[in-house]
């Protein structure tokens, strides 16, 4: 079952219909509420084999940072750190 945030595939309903892509927006029970590449809004109840989960929705600039950035980040920032170590021992020993 999709959970909120989930990008999801419907299948059609007609042999030459192309399927639905959305977003999970809300999970009731059963009920799906759907945003639709189209901009539209449904509420569903998917039968078996109707639905696919295709991904989740790309983070956006509010969340916190992913564990790789913070990784690059304390990186840099030893980096600074260390630079200005060596700059301060050369500042001393002339």
């Amino acid at each position: 079952m999709p959970d909120v945030g989930d990008r999801v595939l419907f299948a059609s309903r007609k042999v030459d219909e192309a399927p639905r892509e959305g977003v999970v927006t809300g999970v009731i029970g059963q009920l799906l509420r759907i945003k639709w590449s189209t901009g539209e809004e449904s509420t569903v109840i998917p039968g078996p084999g109707a639905v696919a989960v295709i991904g989740k929705v790309k983070a956006s600039s509010g969340k916190k940072a992913t564990a790789p950035a913070k990784a690059a980040k304390a990186t840099q920032s030893a980096k600074k750190a260390k630079q200005t170590a060596k700059e301060s021992t050369k500042r001393s020993t002339r």
